[in-house]
């Protein structure tokens, strides 16, 4: 019966082990609010650091923002699929067309950030897929949270 665990304590943490399949990950993440250019670095815990570089067009202008996101990672359901969570922080700009309800056309944004998410890495090509839910809390110009920011994303992995 020993023998049967340790046989199954080295298969779970082989499988831990082995769901995340990359060192460095770039691509894009597209949503409801903005889409972004990401860069990812998986360090040796298993944890990673994220950066974002996003930008947004609407009837109502623009807007850019870069973030950079610290992201815990939990390997669920069999190898590849990952849970991940963060914290991190963002600092941006907007433009806003003449006339828009806003009160100011243009401004510098800067806050606090959150994300968690699911992303499936393949074993057989160098792609990882994800949909994440990322709010923000904006300290500048005022104090405002924004929840709208859920986004699907692809990476080339290496």
């Amino acid at each position: 019966m020993k023998k049967f665990l340790l046989l199954i304590a080295a298969v779970m943490i082989t499988s831990v082990a082995s769901a995340q399949y990359y060192d460095w990950a770039i691509g894009v993440r597209g949503g409801w609010d903005a889409t972004s250019l990401s860069v990812k670095r998986v360090f040796n815990n298993g944890n990673a650091a994220e950066a974002l570089v996003g930008w947004s067009y609407s009837k109502h202008g623009s807007g850019f923002n870069f973030t950079g996101l610290y992201e815990w990672n939990v390997p669920i359901i069999g190898n590849g699929f990952n849970l991940y969570y963060g914290a991190g922080a963002h600092v941006g700009g907007w433009n806003y067309k003449a006339g828009h309800d806003e009160g100011k056309n243009s401004g510098f944004n800067l806050g606090l950030d959150a994300i968690v998410g699911l992303e499936y890495s393949l074993k057989v090509a160098p792609l990882a897929f994800s949909v994440d839910w990322k709010p923000r809390l904006d300290f500048l110009p005022s104090t405002e949270f924004v929840a709208t920011s859920l986004a699907l994303g692809v990476k080339f992995t290496f």
